[in-house]
């Protein structure tokens, strides 16, 4: 399996309800049904993949709350799996997947030209709805293997994977089903150089206050 698979309580993280308060629907699986002409339209592409009404929906809400939530998650849950102090990705990259559609279009590896995302990242995905088939990502299992598997997570799981060097996208979502999570990287603190900064897709530096926050592992008060 090309990744590992762990559980949070939804109950503590409430990215579900969340998320669905920023379009007031009770099933996010049904997103779809707000925009179904993105299910007809032509395949998104890299340049129109996070301007889709669901992603300007999303990211003009209110979104303290889940970004004090998400601060929670690293602080409780992630910064556990760290020995040292780390740098984390300030909000998590926001996937929609609807029916007939993909969320990522390219496929790719996070730290290839075109993302120049630094070595050593971390990936993780938080399953808000349920993940499987062709609505969810597919992966190599080794870098440059070719051999795509889908990374198949539940609501309430999150999964930690190697989308730096190991190539990774979407098929056609196939399912009827909409499918939503939230991505987010760590890079360790110690493979962090600061005389060697990138910058993301998006403009962003990947550095402590740009597309990172820094987490200080002494006394969790990052």
């Amino acid at each position: 399996m090309p990744y590992l698979k762990k559980t949070y309580d939804t109950n503590k993280y409430q990215f579900d309800k969340l998320v669905r308060s920023c379009y007031n629907i009770e099933d996010l699986t049904k997103l779809h049904l707000l925009d179904s002409k993105l299910c007809e339209g032509p395949a998104l592409t890299q340049e129109n993949e996070a301007e889709t009404f669901f992603h300007k929906t999303f990211y003009g809400s209110d979104l303290r709350e889940i970004t004090q939530v998400f601060d929670r998650f690293i602080r409780d849950e992630i910064s556990a799996l760290f020995e040292e102090d780390f740098l984390y990705q300030a909000f998590p990259s926001y996937r929609v997947q609807v029916p007939n559609q993909v969320a990522v279009s390219n496929w790719h590896y996070d730290n290839d030209e075109d993302h120049n995302h630094p070595e050593w990242e971390i990936n993780f995905q938080i399953a808000v709805t349920n993940m499987y088939g062709n609505n969810c990502m597919w992966i190599e299992s080794v870098p440059g293997l070719g051999d795509f598997a889908p990374l198949e997570i539940n609501h309430g799981e999150y999964a930690i994977f190697d989308g730096n060097r190991c190539r990774h996208g979407n098929k056609q979502n196939t399912t009827g089903a909409s499918r939503v999570s939230l991505d987010f990287r760590i890079l360790p603190y110690s493979r962090f150089d600061p005389d060697n900064i990138k910058y993301s897709y998006y403009g962003k530096p990947f550095a402590d206050g740009g597309y990172y926050k820094l987490f200080k592992k002494e006394g969790h008060d990052a």
